[in-house]
């Protein structure tokens, strides 16, 4: 069953991927689309002018003058091309309008649904899924020395542990059903949009442009510092339109607001994890929990809160998802 499940993974994973090559592929058709439209556009204003410049000169003639019947036909000819020119670019133009639009229109994303992956126990409950990205320098390595040399040496970017979060994000947001919308926030000492705008953070994960925004800003986002869990979910709690379920990706208990001038303990973390969670959202809190050591009472708690509201928390294989 595992093998299975990771194998669907990176089918998951795989299709986000090939969405985002999409996307970009799509835009430069419609921004080449577009040029050429212009072009057509200046030829048919051309043509017209032509046209009612011979019509003119056509309607100036003197009926009872002596002309060469050879030159009275050419300037009909002529007449009757630029006539026929205009209506070929004509229609040339509204075949490229129609091509642009639909280039331009979202690709149809048909995604499986959470109920088919490794996620079907989470409560994605819509029509509004909150999802909050644990940000913090722990998200970085499994234990805290680990964590600590990786910033020192600059290598948070490619940590497989941030990694495996990241693709975890992506396969969530693959797995939501259509018709629900999702806002994304980095957790860390502050909570930030991924998705959207503050304003408005809800987006259909089905908007090819608003999911290529999403994806570039998750390749940029870095990890450090601490992770305030009452900070992030006072903001769920502000959201205009109120979250149906809510998803948190992490690894432990919070670290912010560190005490100051002391060591931050295991039972400060506990009395900050109690009072983040007293303020929850009403709504299934689920999490997937990742590893990291000297947090024993992390994973009972978590999995004490989504019990009590519905929710569920999974503690993922070391090999999920796959990179």
């Amino acid at each position: 069953m595992d093998c299975i499940c990771c194998g669907f993974g990176a089918v998951l994973l795989l299709f986000i991927l090939t969405a985002k090559a999409q996307v970009m592929e799509s835009q430069e058709e419609a921004s080449q689309s577009l040029e050429a439209a212009e072009t057509l556009q200046a030829a048919i204003h051309e043509t017209k002018t032509k046209q009612k410049a011979l019509n003119k000169e056509i309607e100036a003639l003197d009926p009872q003058a002596d002309m060469k019947a050879a030159s009275t036909a050419q300037l009909a000819a002529e007449q009757e091309h630029l006539a026929k020119a205009v209506k070929d670019q004509a229609q040339a133009l509204a075949a490229l309008e129609t091509e642009t639009q639909t280039a331009e229109m979202p690709a149809a994303l048909d995604r499986p649904s959470a109920d088919q992956s490794y996620l079907s126990g989470l409560r994605m409950r819509g029509p509004k899924v909150v999802i909050l990205l644990e940000a913090s320098g722990s998200m970085l390595a499994t234990d805290a020395q680990s964590a600590l040399a990786i910033i020192q040496q600059g290598g948070g970017a490619s940590a497989e542990k941030w990694l495996r979060a990241k693709a975890a994000l992506r396969a969530v947001i693959a797995a939501i059903p259509k018709g629900t919308e999702v806002a994304v926030f980095a957790m860390g000492e502050s909570t930030t949009p991924l998705s959207g705008s503050s304003r408005i953070p809800y987006i259909d994960p089905y908007d090819n442009a608003a999911l290529l925004t999403f994806l570039e800003r998750l390749d940029k986002l870095e990890a450090s510092g601490g992770a305030d869990l009452a900070q992030g979910l006072a903001t769920v709690n502000l959201l205009p339109q109120r979250a149906s379920s809510l998803l948190l990706i992490g690894d432990g208990l919070p670290t912010a607001p560190a005490p100051p001038e002391s060591k931050l303990t295991e039972a400060n973390r506990v009395e900050l994890f109690n009072r983040a969670q007293a303020n929850r959202p009403n709504a299934p809190f689920n999490t997937i929990l990742f590893p990291f050591e000297g947090d024993p009472s992390a994973a009972g708690l978590f999995w004490r809160l989504s019990g009590s509201t519905g929710g569920i928390t999974l503690i993922p294989d070391n090999d999920w998802p796959a990179l």
